[in-house]
């Protein structure tokens, strides 16, 4: 059955099951009986009601479920996302649960990661290596300086999308993977595949140097990068540091400049702006 009953209309503890066109004001006659105040997280609603706004919010059966009482068990930041967004979405309402069926919501769901999303779409090796190289190719096409920030967060739709778009970021990772007991093989593939589109020569010869130094002199920038990731091998490397790096390290060497150390100052009163890749 489809449509956007209203509440006024709804007897809470006959179970049945409607998919409607869950709009704002529906939203709202639906929080007004909910008598349960779960706490809400503003930033769990603002980021489904970005997802909303953007289109990439899609119908997935997914229900929101009304206890035989009228409280909402699931489905709350939904309602709230909605009514955020100002916008409408086709949804399942699934009117009353028992209101003690709550405590068994969500406790065996395994949420789905951008790994799950590429399988579904046909990848079949190093499927975690390809979803986090794409979500660092995304986050540095949105400034990567601020990747940690919420309104920044890369949702499996944003994976799909990017793999589509950039199918051969398999490769990379393929080529990648030389590194991996090296340095963090998501973003080596991830950096390789930007520079590669811009300079094939320079990215092969980036890995070259990474994969066997010898005879390479000790003031080439590709030679000291392989340095930073040799040095306390074992400690963790923050992401934005060695991106830095090596977008520095690929400006020198298209520069044909030689350099005693690689550093991005990044703090105090001499701090540096992320480097740009010129290569």
């Amino acid at each position: 059955m489809s449509g956007t009953a209203t509440v006024t209309k709804m007897q809470p503890n006959k179970f049945r099951v409607e998919k409607v066109t869950l709009t704002p004001e529906l939203a709202v006659q639906l929080l007004e009986h909910n008598q349960l105040n779960r706490p809400l997280s503003d930033t769990h609603v603002r980021r489904i009601a970005g997802q909303i706004i953007a289109g990439k919010w899609k119908y997935n059966g997914d229900t929101i479920k009304i206890s035989d009482t009228g409280d909402v068990l699931d489905g709350q930041h939904r309602l709230w996302s909605v009514i955020e967004s100002k916008t409408s979405i086709d949804t399942i309402i699934v009117y009353g649960i028992e209101r003690e069926a709550f405590a068994t919501i969500d406790t065996v769901r395994k949420i789905r990661s951008g790994a799950d999303t590429l399988a579904l779409n046909g990848v079949s090796r190093y499927r975690n290596i390809i979803s986090s190289a794409l979500t660092w190719l995304l986050r540095y096409q949105r400034g990567i300086e601020n990747y940690r920030a919420p309104q920044n967060k890369v949702e499996n739709s944003d994976i799909e999308a990017a793999w589509m778009a950039h199918p051969s970021m398999a490769r990379a990772v393929e080529r990648a993977m030389s590194l991996r007991r090296l340095a963090n093989c998501s973003i080596v593939a991830f950096f390789y595949y930007v520079l590669s589109n811009r300079n094939m020569d320079l990215a092969e010869r980036m890995m070259a140097t990474l994969e066997h130094p010898e005879g390479v002199s000790v003031d080439d920038p590709f030679f000291r990068l392989r340095a930073y990731f040799t040095a306390d091998h074992h400690a963790h490397k923050d992401p934005l540091m060695t991106i830095a790096l090596m977008i520095k390290a690929a400006n020198a060497a298209a520069a044909h400049k030689r350099i005693k150390t690689l550093v991005w100052r990044n703090q105090g009163k001499c701090a540096e702006e992320f480097p740009t890749l010129e290569a």
